[in-house]
Order: structure tokens, then C-alpha cells, then sequence
């Protein structure tokens, strides 16, 4: 039976969000656990309570650029960003957006609409009632375009979608949608779908720990119960 590696992770957060230990604790994980690549994909500037900006997000920046240099033939160190839907088609992107290496976006709690437009559209899924999940694979999927998303996170948590929908336009927008081995959101079904859209898979480990980067365990889990490993793009034939 074939098996697979997972070789990078994207999706990991330090002490300079919500998570612990910092951006080198995180590298030095990562060399321990034989990955290629790393990156450190703190919440953008909207979150509330765990958004990284201002001056705090040039230090970090600044961190991750020394990191690169440091470790330059060892590990590949990414300037990641895990951006929040702020609204319909609404993100908090940064206005250099270019600097960064992988773009994240994902649905979060915690996030201020950015007006009262987005609030009324918004309105159902910050209240907690049940909405219309292709209406929020809409809203998610016009943020991700606007802000050149690269992946989508934990697509389901929070908010439903209407995932072959949102697998097929992101097939056509060349976007991967995560599998997310803290918590895996996406059914056996769902992963199918997925693959039947055409569209790629990646793992990450939303790693809020350096003990957690490369953990992959629960999502490729996942991933061979519906044998979907050829989709996902960070995973190599061992």
C-alpha cells in the first residue's frame, strides 16, 4: 500500500497571536520532524483579540525574513499571513499583500464586519442561525478572490459551505482548500467531492504549539479513509 509524507506546513501560529513558543521554536520543530518548508501564518490585522498588526507585524516579519537567512539550506522559512473574512467578499488584506510568501483565508470568530452592509449580509452566521451554505461559500469565495487567496482554512468550522461548490470555483481560481489536522472539518463525502471537482488538497497543522508543527496525524487520517492522497499538494509518495 502506498504511503505518503507530508513535507511542509503552511498553517502555524506563535506567541505573537493566540499560540505559544515563538517563530524559530516553530523552525526548529519543523527541522525535527524532517519537513522541507515552514511558515508562520499569524491572524491578519481584523481579528479582534488574535490579529497581528502594526508595529507587532513588522516585528514579526522582520523575524521570520532573519529566520530565512539563518536557516537557508536547512528548512525553507515562509512569511505567511492567515487572513479573516471581514465581511461578503471582505477581508482584512493587507495593502502588501505581495510580500508575502502564502496567503491564507479563513471564517473566524472575532471579527468585526466592516460595516453595516456586512453586518445585514453577515447578520445569520454572527448571530448563530442556521444560514444558507452556498450563500456563505459565496461570501468566502469573493473575499478569497479579492485578496488572492492561496488557501482556504478549515473550511465548515464556524460556518457551513457548500463544499463542491466551493471545491469546483476554487479549482477554477487555483486555490487549495485545507485539511486541518487540529480539527478536521471536511467529511469522507466532502473529500470526494473535492476530488471529483478536480480541485487540490494541503494539509496543515494550525499548529498553536512548536510541539504541534508537523503534526498531521488526524488530517492524513482523514485523507486515506477517502483516498484522496494524489490531490493533496504538500504530500510526496514515500
Amino acid at each position: 500500500m502506498q504511503t505518503y509524507k507530508v513535507f511542509a506546513d503552511y498553517h502555524t501560529h506563535t506567541y505573537y497571536s493566540h499560540g505559544k513558543g515563538s517563530p524559530r521554536d516553530n523552525v526548529l520543530s519543523a527541522i525535527k520532524r524532517g519537513l522541507d518548508l515552514v511558515a508562520v501564518s499569524e491572524h491578519g490585522p481584523g481579528h479582534l483579540t488574535y490579529g497581528v498588526r502594526g508595529k507587532k507585524l513588522a516585528r514579526l516579519n522582520g523575524e521570520l525574513a532573519s529566520l530565512c537567512r539563518e536557516f537557508e539550506g536547512s528548512i525553507d522559512v515562509r512569511r505567511g499571513l492567515e487572513l479573516n473574512v471581514t465581511g461578503f467578499g471582505k477581508t482584512d488584506c493587507p495593502a502588501d499583500r505581495d510580500a508575502y510568501d502564502v496567503i491564507i483565508l479563513g471564517y473566524h470568530k472575532g471579527v468585526a464586519p466592516v460595516n453595516r452592509l456586512a453586518l445585514h449580509i453577515w447578520g445569520e452566521s454572527l448571530l448563530k442561525i442556521k444560514g444558507d451554505p452556498h450563500r456563505n461559500a459565496e461570501g468566502i469565495l469573493a473575499a478569497a478572490e479579492s485578496c488572492r487567496a492561496d488557501i482556504i482554512s478549515h473550511p465548515n468550522l464556524y460556518l457551513k459551505v457548500d463544499i463542491p461548490y466551493m471545491a469546483e470555483c476554487c479549482r477554477q481560481m487555483g486555490i487549495l482548500l485545507e485539511v486541518n489536522s487540529s480539527r478536521v472539518t471536511l467529511s469522507r463525502d466532502e473529500l470526494l467531492a473535492i476530488k471529483r471537482a478536480g480541485c487540490g488538497l494541503i494539509i496543515g497543522s494550525d499548529a498553536h504549539t512548536p510541539e504541534r508543527v508537523g503534526d498531521f496525524a488526524l488530517a492524513s487520517e482523514a485523507v486515506s479513509d477517502a483516498g484522496v492522497w494524489d490531490i493533496v499538494k504538500n504530500a510526496r509518495p514515500e
